[in-house]
C-alpha cells in the first residue's frame, strides 16, 4: 500500500514540474458503443453495497497475506520500477520547453609554417576559451509542448498500469488462498473417504471368510480401496501445487509450508441491485487504454507541426586569451547572440512518414481503447451471470449430494443385511463421494467469480463519489 502512495506522489510531482508550460490532455471520448443504464445480467436482489472488496470476505487472514504480496511481490517490483522510468521519461520530455546551458573550457594550438630567406620556420598561435553557452528553441507553434503533454499523458497511463498491478495481484492472491483451502478440504476429504473404503473391505473380508459374499465383491472392494488411496496422493500433490504458487505470488520461496484456514469463506452479500455502467470508468485497465490514446493524439499533433519553421535563439558569453592566465580577466571578454530561422524543406520523406506512422499509432490506440471497452462490458455481463447460473447449480448440486450421501449409508445398510449387490453399493458410495467433492469445487467457482466480478469492476460495488 505504501507503495501505491508513493507512485501518487511521483505522478502529481512530475505534472506539476511542468505544469506552468504543458499539461495532460484532456479525457477522451469514451467510445461509440450504446451503454445500458444498468448491466442486463445482474439480478434483481438488493442489499447494502460494501464499502472494499477484501473486507467483503471478512478474512483477516486473506488481507494480511494480500498486504505482503504488495510489499514483496516481484511483478510489482517490475510495475513499480516501470512507472518509474516513465516518470523519468516525462522529466525528459519536459525538459526540451527549458532553455538549456553548457559551459566549455576550449584550448588549441596552432602552427602556420613559413619559408623564405628570413624564415624562422613558423609561427605558433595558442588559444584558450572559458564560454558559457545558452541556447533555448522557442515553441512558437506549440510542438514541444505536444510532445511534453503526450509524455504527461504516457504518465498518467504507466501510473494506472501500476494501478491494474496491485488490484490484479491482491486478486491473484485471493484467488489462490480459495484454491489452497479447496485443495486442502479435498485432502481431507479424500482421506476420508479412503478411510471409509477400508473399513467396508474389512466388512467384506469379514463376509467373504464366512462365505457370505463372492470373491469378486472382494477384489472389486480392493480395488476402489486402492484407487481412493490413489486419489489421496493426487489430492496431496495439488495441494502442494498450490501452496507453492500461492507462496510465489507472496514473494516467499515456494517451500509449501503455508498455515491457512480449513473451510472456505461464505459467499459475500449479495450483489445490489442497479448498479450504474459508469463504474467501469474507474477500471485502471480502461484508464491507461484512453491515455494512451490521448498521447498518440498529441505526438501525432506534434509531429505535424514538424513540417512548420523553428525558431532558436543561442547566446556565448565568456573570455579567449592565448595565455590560459589571462582567461578570467575583463580585457579578454567575449560575447555572440543569434537567432535562427529554419524551415524543412527536403529530408527525403521522413517527416512525412513519421506524420503518416503517428496517424496509424493514434489509429491502433483509438481501437484498443473501443476493444477495452467492449471487453470490460463483456467481463462484467458474464460475471454477473455467472453467479447466477452458479448459485442455481450449487443449490441443485448441495441437495444431490445430500442425496447421494444418504443413498450411500443406506446401501451399505441393505448390503450388510444382506438385501443388496456390492456393485450397487460401490456404485452409490463413488456417486456420493464425486458430489461431495463436486460441491467443493463449485463453491470456489462461485468465489473466484465474485473475485472476477470486482475485477471487472475496477473495485466494490460503490462509486469513488
Amino acid at each position: 500500500m505504501r507503495r501505491s502512495n508513493n507512485s501518487c506522489i511521483a505522478l502529481i510531482a512530475a505534472i506539476a514540474a511542468f505544469s506552468g508550460c504543458a499539461t495532460a490532455p484532456t479525457r477522451s471520448d469514451a467510445p461509440d458503443i450504446a451503454l445500458p443504464r444498468a448491466w442486463t445480467a445482474q439480478p434483481g436482489a438488493s442489499a447494502t453495497a460494501p464499502h472494499a472488496w477484501l473486507k467483503d470476505f471478512n478474512e483477516p487472514q486473506l488481507q494480511a497475506l494480500v498486504d505482503e504480496a504488495l510489499a514483496h511481490n516481484t511483478d510489482l517490483h517490475l510495475a513499480a520500477a516501470r512507472f518509474s522510468q516513465s516518470v523519468a521519461e516525462a522529466r525528459i520530455a519536459g525538459a526540451a520547453l527549458m532553455p538549456s546551458a553548457d559551459l566549455g573550457l576550449n584550448g588549441a594550438r596552432q602552427k602556420i609554417n613559413t619559408f623564405g630567406p628570413q624564415s624562422t620556420g613558423g609561427i605558433r598561435f595558442d588559444n584558450y576559451s572559458l564560454n558559457l553557452n545558452l541556447s533555448w528553441e522557442i515553441d512558437l507553434w506549440g510542438r514541444l509542448r505536444n510532445r511534453t503533454s503526450a509524455a504527461l499523458a504516457q504518465l498518467e497511463a504507466s501510473h494506472a498500469e501500476l494501478c491494474a498491478a496491485h488490484l490484479s495481484l491482491a486478486a491473484q492472491v485471493t484467488k489462490s488462498w480459495f484454491n489452497y483451502i479447496e485443495a486442502s478440504q479435498q485432502v481431507a476429504l479424500a482421506e476420508k473417504d479412503a478411510r471409509s473404503y477400508h473399513e467396508n473391505l474389512k466388512t467384506i473380508e469379514g463376509r467373504f471368510k464366512h462365505g457370505l459374499a463372492e470373491g469378486l465383491d472382494l477384489r472389486r472392494i480392493r480395488a476402489q480401496a486402492a484407487s481412493a488411496e490413489a486419489d489421496v496422493e493426487v489430492r496431496r500433490r495439488l495441494l502442494d501445487q498450490a501452496a507453492r504458487n500461492l507462496e510465489v505470488l507472496l514473494g516467499r520461496y515456494p517451500s509449501a509450508h503455508l498455515a491457512v484456514e480449513d473451510s472456505l469463506p461464505d459467499l459475500p452479500q449479495t450483489i445490489p441491485a442497479g448498479l450504474p455502467a459508469d463504474l467501469l470508468t474507474r477500471r485502471p485497465d480502461l484508464i491507461a487504454a484512453e491515455r494512451r490514446l490521448a498521447a498518440a493524439d498529441k505526438e501525432y499533433r506534434a509531429t505535424r507541426k514538424d513540417l512548420l519553421p523553428k525558431i532558436s535563439l543561442t547566446a556565448s558569453g565568456g573570455r579567449s586569451s592565448p595565455e590560459f592566465s589571462d582567461l578570467l580577466a575583463n580585457n579578454f571578454s567575449t560575447w555572440t547572440l543569434a537567432g535562427n530561422l529554419t524551415q524543412p524543406i527536403f529530408q527525403g520523406g521522413r517527416i512525412r512518414a513519421n506524420i503518416d506512422r503517428s496517424l496509424a499509432l493514434r489509429e491502433q490506440a483509438t481501437a484498443n481503447y473501443h476493444n477495452a471497452a467492449l471487453n470490460a462490458f463483456l467481463e462484467v455481463e458474464t460475471t454477473l451471470a455467472a453467479e447466477t447460473y452458479l448459485l442455481n447449480e450449487y443449490e441443485k448440486l448441495a441437495l444431490a449430494s445430500n442425496e447421494a450421501t444418504a443413498a450411500e449409508t443406506l446401501a451399505w445398510d441393505r448390503y450388510r443385511n444382506g438385501t443388496a449387490e456390492s456393485l450397487e453399493t460401490l456404485d452409490a458410495q463413488r456417486t456420493a463421494t464425486a458430489a461431495r467433492s463436486r460441491l467443493l469445487t463449485l463453491r470456489n467457482f462461485l468465489l473466484q467469480n465474485r473475485v472476477d466480478l470486482y475485477l471487472a469492476l475496477g473495485g466494490t460495488f460503490q462509486s469513488a463519489s
